[in-house]
């Protein structure tokens, strides 16, 4: 007899997206789990700004994105067809495999009747990407642009603790506030969440 697999009981994954210069456009660059927007961004921050290339931080939470390869497209060509909300959708494309270009580039936005049109025109104005993405503009949080945030976020500079692993405890209060506020992930929220894939990095 076999155990039950263990339900996972992560929060959300929420993928994250870096501008590194304001010439720049914001790339995906992997994804944390996070209780709401702020604790993503404060997570986003400590893993992907731990250097100094970067003036701005968005987070979009996994369920808000659709993503395809052509080859998913080809097998599952209902993914066209994905329903959901009308507005401004965000467009991601990954053009080459080479290690300094393995991102998904934000490449502009659209307005589609839902995810599946969306990720309909992205396909039909970059024919020849390796993949898609897209989310809707509702569904991003980011951080402030006014200077002074991007200087206490962003600039370079020793005397910045954020950078050091042992001064975490900015995250480490945030997470506090979630455990009290009761919304921390359960067995049971897990047992009937959807499933959702993994989007490309």
């Amino acid at each position: 007899m076999t155990d039950a697999p263990h339900p996972d009981t992560q929060w959300p994954r929420w993928e994250v997206f870096k501008q590194d210069s304001e010439k720049r456009p914001y790339q995906a660059v992997g994804s944390v789990h996070a209780g709401d927007p702020e604790h993503a961004l404060l997570t986003a921050r400590n893993v992907f700004v731990r250097r100094p290339a970067a003036v701005s931080l968005w987070a979009v939470r996994e369920a808000d994105i659709l993503t395809a390869t052509p080859e998913e497209i080809a097998t599952v060509p209902g993914l066209l067809q994905t329903p959901g909300a009308g507005g401004t959708y965000h467009v991601g494309v990954k053009k080459s495999h080479k290690r300094s270009m393995t991102f998904v580039d934000l490449v502009g936005t659209v307005e589609a009747s839902g995810p599946g049109d969306a990720l309909r025109q992205a396909r039909e104005a970059h024919a020849d990407a390796l993949a898609w993405l897209v989310f809707p503009d509702r569904a991003r949080v980011q951080t402030e642009s006014d200077p002074g945030t991007v200087e206490s976020w962003f600039a370079p500079a020793h005397e910045k603790t954020y950078k050091q692993q042992q001064y975490y405890g900015t995250i480490g209060r945030h997470v506090g506030e979630l455990k009290r506020s009761g919304l921390m992930p359960t067995r049971a929220d897990k047992l009937t969440a959807p499933h959702h894939e993994e989007g490309p990095q």
